[in-house]
């Protein structure tokens, strides 16, 4: 069901970004809000298998919208220096204040879930509603295309999803691919899919253990964040991928014997990495996206940080299903290593093709002779 749901929101990951660029970011960014909550809202009301799935698709669609809509939007509106830490800064804060939420909510909606299942349900869909109040007024201000016909939009509407694939594609940008792929890929498992509750119990957290666990995790994860936005001019993009792909294999291999009470380390390196990697990975791609083409490559972004659990929530289901979970372990620990050395290659190559086309590259001295 997992799998299933996070394909039909997958599908609607780039043509929505298309969509924003084409007909506006706002009405895409709000649209996204109303099914999101509509989606938690069928789920709160529903009995059985079909209107949880239903729900969950129609969730997945909303979040698909949103994604990317939203922080191009804001990215143009607040018209951010490319070469500042602004955009990094401003995302580390919220960061931090979507953590504090998200602490509140946990502690709110786990006293919830004792008095009626569907109370956390029908009041996260009604905040996605209230959301829309202070962004309603807030307007995509670009021109729009001209009037065209049917086929003519769908064309490029076509043409439009290949240029933002073909973005990924050149220097620029295909050094950061592995690491979306492997490294956000991973974190969105973590975050929103199955790995999560997996390692909990894999590590015996109970499940009021288990929320101590997420909570104090989020504080620490607001602390690191808090340095970020202080320090944010100072900090080193290539360091922090860097380290955060070394750590979170590393968490990986950790979990792969019986270290009980000690894995709360491996749910603290994911649960950290993945909102510290995430400024920068947001930064690199609005930075590196032309404006008319931003909404379009912020979704290519989600579609290949989301695409690896298409397949992953499956596979790690069957895995966990027959106590095989140490495979995917091994295998995707091995597969960050590569991510993490090929994001190196690039990065120098793309160096040394700079300092060329600059003219600084210094050209080998030939001995010189002087005559008798």
């Amino acid at each position: 069901m997992d799998g299933f749901a996070f394909a039909i929101g997958l599908i609607a990951e780039v043509p929505s970004g298309v969509l924003a660029d084409k007909i506006g970011r706002d009405k895409l960014t709000k649209l996204g809000k109303i099914l999101t909550a509509a989606g938690f809202l069928i789920q709160a009301f529903g009995s059985s298998f079909i209107p949880f799935f239903v729900g969950q698709s129609i969730l997945m669609i909303g979040v698909s919208f949103a994604s990317g809509a939203d922080d191009a939007l804001f990215f143009e509106k607040l018209n951010f220096e490319k070469m500042s830490a602004h955009w990094r800064k401003l995302v580390s804060r919220a960061s931090q204040i979507d953590l504090v939420c998200t602490l509140a909510a946990i502690l709110v909606g786990g006293w919830l879930y004792t008095v009626d299942p569907r109370l956390p349900f029908i009041l996260t869909g009604i905040s996605f509603v209230l959301s829309l109040i202070p962004i309603w007024s807030i307007k995509d201000t670009r021109l729009e295309l001209r009037k065209e016909r049917v086929s003519q939009k769908m064309r490029h509407h076509l043409a439009s999803i290949k240029e933002g694939f073909l973005e990924f594609l050149k220097p620029k940008l295909i050094p950061y691919v592995p690491i979306i792929l492997a490294v956000q890929g991973l974190f969105y498992a973590f975050g929103w899919g199955l790995l999560k509750p997996l390692l909990l119990a894999r590590f015996n957290f109970g499940p009021f253990a288990g929320s101590v666990v997420i909570t104090s995790c989020a504080l620490i994860a607001i602390g690191i964040l808090h340095l970020m936005h202080k320090h944010a001019e100072r900090l080193n993009e290539k360091v922090i991928i860097i380290a955060v792909a070394i750590g979170v294999a590393a968490s990986l291999l950790l979990s792969l014997p019986d270290i009980g009470m000690w894995g709360y380390a491996v749910i603290l390196i994911l649960y950290v990495g993945e909102r510290t990697i995430y400024p920068f990975m947001s930064e690199v791609v609005n930075n590196q996206i032309s404006d008319d083409q931003r909404a379009t490559g912020l979704s290519v972004a989600s579609f290949l940080r989301t695409i690896p659990y298409v397949f992953l929530a499956p596979l790690i289901g069957a895995l966990s299903t027959n106590n095989h979970l140490e495979y995917f372990f091994i295998g995707w620990s091995i597969l960050i290593g590569f991510a993490a050395l090929t994001y190196l290659l690039f990065k120098k190559k793309n160096a040394h093709m700079r300092l060329e086309n600059s003219g600084i590259a210094v050209e080998p001295r030939l001995p010189i002779v002087e005559e008798e």
